[in-house]
């Protein structure tokens, strides 16, 4: 449990230099899509550092239940096929997130961001078939509103009043593509918990090589838009300094802590408490918002961000009842 806590907190602080090493990058080189596709490229180091720990322990239990498998080849090629489908949704969300963290403030972004989880409730109704309930469809309902009241309210600060028009609206677009970001990364959720993952069979090695072939198929596949991009005039190419090769650097290494600390997490605790501490990055970007920004944030954004959590705290509630009337039927 402790290390799981420990892994969790790894995961919070990652989160966080992610946000914040984007944000200062795009100040200077803001070439949103390049830096995405540098971050989820690292993810192929996954596999590789899973393997070298799997090595070292006395019981490499991951490793033995995939040679347990009846066809393991057929289920890593199968896993490999639907990265290769499923890379394009978790890229083109991943893409907004990037672009809105040089919109918005960084509080904001992260709050909306995590209104993924109740997009996935959404989907997996829709998708996977789950039973709709009254408290469920209110928290996502609270969830929304703090939203909207995040990213359409205005502040009456001296800050707020001082914001031009035009600055306005790019916080709103900002905050827009926030949302349809969190939006993507709840199908890419389901989708991946209904397509990737193979029945019956649970390793994290498995989650793993996944996450590693996500990494791979973005190497080999997504640097496709870069020329593209470069040729049409959406983000014109240019090679980043040494100062910024090194914020990206940061970036992506902090990407991948993040992926290996939620992992671990998930592990050694439960889902629900790995999804509840996650939430946490949201008041942890707000202070850091405060500290680089100098001020206090409006209160929208703090009543929002309250609306928010309520609704998460709803949502978890009614999770954690049900996993108790499975576990009490069975």
């Amino acid at each position: 449990m402790i290390l799981g806590i420990a892994a969790l907190g790894v995961c919070i602080l990652s989160f966080v230099g992610q946000t914040t090493a984007t944000r200062q990058v795009q100040e200077t080189y803001q070439h949103p899509y390049l830096i995405l596709w540098v971050s989820h490229s690292f993810w192929v180091i996954m596999l590789p550092l899973h393997t070298i720990y799997e090595k070292l322990k006395r019981r490499s239990r991951s490793l033995a239940e995939l040679r347990a498998e009846r066809h393991p080849w057929l289920v890593l090629w199968r896993v490999t096929a639907l990265a290769a489908l499923l890379v394009g949704l978790l890229n083109a969300s991943a893409y907004l997130w990037y672009v809105a963290v040089g919109l918005s403030s960084m509080s904001k972004v992260t709050a909306i961001y995590n209104t993924s989880c109740f997009f996935a409730y959404l989907f997996s109704v829709l998708l996977l078939g789950d039973r709709v309930q009254v408290a469920k469809c209110a928290a996502v309902a609270v969830s929304i509103i703090g939203v909207v009241f995040m990213a359409l309210v205005n502040s009456r600060s001296d800050d707020g009043a001082n914001m031009t028009a035009e600055a306005r609206n790019t916080e709103l677009l900002g905050d827009a593509l926030s949302l349809v970001c969190a939006c993507g990364i709840g199908l890419y959720q389901v989708l991946y918990k209904k397509y990737a993952v193979p029945r019956d069979f649970h390793s994290l090695y498995t989650v793993n090589f996944i996450t590693a072939m996500l990494g791979l198929c973005t190497l080999v596949l997504c640097w496709v838009p870069v020329p593209l991009f470069h040729f049409t005039g959406i983000e014109r190419f240019a090679w980043p300094t040494r100062e910024q090769a090194l914020m990206i650097l940061a970036n992506a290494l902090a990407g991948v802590a993040y992926n290996g600390g939620f992992m671990i997490a998930l592990t050694l605790t439960s889902p629900l408490f790995a999804a509840i501490g996650v939430m946490l990055t949201i008041p942890a970007m707000a202070v850091i918002d405060m500290l680089i920004q100098g001020s206090v944030l409006p209160w929208n954004v703090f009543v929002g961000g309250g609306a928010i959590l309520a609704g998460f705290c709803v949502l978890t509630l009614a999770e954690y009842r049900d996993n108790m009337r499975k576990a009490q039927q069975t």
